[in-house]
């Protein structure tokens, strides 16, 4: 679970998402939470594992690393103490490693399946921070479907909160809000600009299929409180959910292949510091600002030489409007 440059990056491999969020300012922390995940081996395969890092100007970064006794804030790419002034013959010190965040049990926050090679999952999602609580929302595999084949394993969203970040052991266990989601789901969960909303971000397929096979897109729900019990409410996908397939879909159409085929990988949107949604000021009436990557769009020099690399981003606003009235 060490930070190693890799000669080439596995195109597969999810890993990393970071999620950036305010400390708590209103008690004079000037640093800004990073959490990210990264991967240790476990059994014949690796699983996700939530490291944490902080900075309070974007330009250094402090990791949390291991030591005896407990864990340190080091500067990244800082060397070891020991190997500071290191004699010939000397042994070279280990590679530091980064400390897992800890719940409130102390228990490290891992994913739920370990996985072979790249295949590992869990723990990618958001923070958004509400009445001074931290409210992290993330996907994960369903214990039960673990040893199911890749495009099979189940997943859920999971909640967490703590009221300060960047303290140890203050994550709370996980609450299950939603089971049963397609496999490698993906999700954004933040409240809504100006309202008491939860609004929900996630991968989806339009209830439609052309000869390429189903048209990836992105899809949004809100809730209506911010009770966690109202993200439970919600009806994400159309039956069989496996296929997912929603009618909540954006229509999104930039991008795609010659044969029409999108992918909306990695997608993301615009947040204040406190992880709720936001947009530019030139869209003050807009209800967020999304931004996603499609890995069939031409890439700007016409090779094929990577399908993430080099592929073009897209963004898109949307509008909210009040629902009609049943007659």
């Amino acid at each position: 679970m060490t930070f190693r440059a890799q000669a080439t990056a596995p195109e597969d491999d999810p890993s990393g998402n970071a999620m950036m969020v305010a400390g708590r300012d209103w008690a004079g922390d000037p640093y800004y939470a990073i959490l990210a995940t990264a991967t240790e081996p476990s059994g014949e395969g690796r699983r996700r594992v939530l490291v944490q890092a902080r900075t309070y100007d974007f330009q250094s970064l402090d990791l949390r690393l291991e030591a005896d006794p407990g864990t340190e804030w080091r500067p990244f790419g800082a060397p070891a103490a020991e190997g500071q002034g290191r004699r010939r013959g000397r042994a070279r010190p280990a590679a530091m490693k980064p400390a897992p965040v800890l719940d409130d049990t102390g228990k490290p926050i891992v994913g739920n399946c370990a996985a072979p090679d790249f295949e590992a999952r869990g723990l990618t999602g958001s923070i958004s921070v509400v009445d001074r609580v931290y409210h992290y929302f993330y996907t994960d595999v369903l214990p039960a479907d673990c040893d199911a084949p890749r495009n099979r394993r189940r997943m859920a969203l999971y909640l967490r909160t703590s009221r300060d970040p960047l303290a140890e052991r203050t994550w709370s266990a996980p609450v299950t809000l939603i089971e049963n989601l397609p496999a490698e789901t993906e999700m954004r969960v933040a409240k809504a600009r100006g309202m008491d909303r939860w609004a929900v971000a996630y991968s989806c397929s339009r209830p439609v299929t052309v000869s390429g096979g189903p048209v990836a897109d992105i899809c949004l729900h809100y809730t209506a409180d911010l009770s966690p019990g109202s993200l439970t409410a919600l009806t994400l996908y159309a039956e069989p959910v496996a296929a997912g397939h929603s009618t909540a879909y954006l229509g999104l159409r930039s991008g795609g292949d010659a044969l029409g085929r999108f992918t909306r990988d990695g997608f993301g949107w615009m947040t204040d510091r406190y992880g709720n949604l936001d947009a530019p000021t030139i869209y003050p009436d807009k209800g967020g600002f999304l931004t996603w990557l499609d890995r069939r769009a031409p890439r700007i020099d016409g090779s094929d030489a990577s399908s993430l690399y080099g592929r073009p981003v897209y963004w898109a606003t949307w509008t909210v409007r009040p629902r009609a009235a049943a007659p």
